[in-house]
This record gives C-alpha cells, structure tokens and sequence, in this order.
C-alpha cells in the first residue's frame, strides 16, 4: 500500500507548515500542497487550515490523525515483515528519548544496532516524560527510554536504576555531611527542571513534604548545573546525568533518604511492534547489561 501521501499529511500537520514539511522531506512546496489536495478530494473534506503561523488542522482533519498514524505505521511493519521473508532487513525506528539517556547510552546502542543492521534507520526524539508518553500513546514514536511510566498503558522493559543527587554550589559548606538530608532543601533556593521533563523530584518533595523555594526552572540540564555553580540555588539531578558534567565546579552528596529512578525501554505493544523496533529493543538490552555486568 502506497501511504507515502498520508505520511506526508501527518509530517506537515506536526510541522504546522507545509514548507518545513517539503524541506524534511526533500519535496517543494506546490508539490506538497498538490499531495494535500489529492487527500482532501479523495476523502471529500478539508483537512488542513492556512492561518497566519502556517497550517493547522481542520475538526474533520483532527478526527482522523490517530487512524492515519495507525494506516501508516502497520503499513511500515508489513513492509518491514515482507521485506524480512525475503532475508532484507529495512525499516526505520523512531527513539523517544531525554538528553543523558541520549549521551550516555544511545550512541553505543545506535553504532552496534547500524553495524547488524545499517539499512534500518533510525529517528530521535528527544523530550522529557510528558513528551515520550505522548508520543507512545499517539504513535509518534516506537519506542522510548525513561523512567517507569505512570498513568499509560504500555509495555515496560527495566534496565538499570540510577540515582538522584543533590547538586550544591562550590560554596556550600559539606564538610560535615557525607549524605543530603532531604529535609534541607524546605525553603532552599532551588532550580528545577522543567515539570514536563521531570516530575519524580516534585513527587519526591510531596512525600516529604518539603516546600523548596523555587528560584528558576530549566528543560537543560547544564543550564541547571550552571546557575547552581554561580550560587542561585540548590538542585537535584540524576548521576547519570551529572557524569557528564564532572568538569563543572559544583558539590554533588547522595540524598538521605536513598531516591532512586528506574530507567528502562517503553513501548506500546513488544508483541505488535514491528521486526526493526524488536531488533533495536534486543540490540539495546545486549549493549546496556553488557556494560553493566
């Protein structure tokens, strides 16, 4: 089945802009527009509005983007499952994922996976939780990697835990602590991430009942370690991230109590998913208890 015109439709509506579409995809502009057209008479109704931003979809339009993404991705997984029968691996995965995952994990997955299988190619998505369940649940991406999901249905696939450390500025006195009270940070200058990045340190806090006295919030995790190393606050990161930032002049103490994340692998259905998104899932799990045993 041709879907090439319905992947098309559902690029520009996620652009919001037919030109950004033609450029993601190498068509030009008239080319694309004639595609939507075609669409719209062969269905009988508008699915796209002009407005002064770009395009949005129309209420019709709206009504029918979960069945295209569906049309469109069991259309790839048939191509997929096809093309395997006759001994060719092709297909493409498409990765929801947040930054250290991204510099910590995936580059190894990613040249492992494309030294089996370099006709499989691969799409990132990065984004912090809110985004990767979303794009879970309305089929933007195949599978993803972050903590436990809450609130979705999906397959879960744990990995590995990794630790959330209280980060403090090369003035803060520690000299007497080997540990983080959790305690410590009611009413402490702090800066957080983003909510839509990451809401266990907010959960933490509700626990216990602290009130941190919130003085920015970032979606960037050095932008974060940055402001606490000039003294605008306090933080609390995951290890996994702040290793990639042991050059930066900041504190970093375990927390009392212990709070840890479970990280792993996301994914809609691992029995419905397509033969790519299975090899990528096995190849990721080879390449992350190797590294951990």
């Amino acid at each position: 089945m041709d879907t090439k015109k319905f992947e098309t439709l559902l690029r520009v509506i996620d652009c919001g802009s037919i030109t950004k579409a033609g450029e993601d995809l190498g068509y030009t502009q008239s080319g694309i527009s004639h595609m939507v057209k075609a669409i719209e008479r062969e269905l009988g109704f508008p699915v796209l509005i002009r407005n002064r931003n770009g395009v949005v979809p129309t209420e019709d339009g709206k009504k029918i983007i979960s069945a295209l993404r569906q049309l469109v991705n069991w259309n790839e997984q048939f191509e997929q499952v096809a093309a395997s029968i006759k001994g060719i691996e092709i297909g493409k995965v498409r990765i929801g994922t947040f930054t250290s995952m991204s510099v910590n994990w995936l580059p190894r997955i990613i040249k492992a996976f494309q030294s089996d299988y370099p006709n499989i190619a691969i799409e990132l998505v990065e984004g912090g939780n809110q985004a990767l369940s979303s794009g879970i649940e309305n089929g933007l991406i195949d599978v993803g990697f972050g903590s436990y999901p809450t609130g979705m249905e999906a397959d879960w696939i744990p990995l590995f835990e990794d630790f959330l450390m209280a980060v403090l500025p090369p003035t803060y006195d520690i000299k007497d602590l080997d540990v983080f009270p959790i305690q410590r940070f009611n009413h402490l200058p702090f800066i957080t991430l983003s909510e839509s990045f990451d809401c266990e340190v907010q959960q933490i806090f509700k626990r216990n009942y602290i009130l941190p006295d919130v003085k920015f919030s970032s979606t960037d995790d050095y932008t974060i370690i940055a402001m606490v190393r000039q003294g605008l606050g306090c933080s609390i990161l995951p290890q996994m991230v702040l290793q990639g930032y042991k050059h930066c002049n900041v504190q970093t103490l375990a927390l009392e109590p212990e709070c840890r994340r479970q990280l792993g692998i996301v994914l809609p259905s691992l029995k419905d998913a397509s033969p790519a998104t299975k090899k990528f899932v096995q190849c990721a799990k080879t390449i992350i208890n190797q590294a951990l045993d």
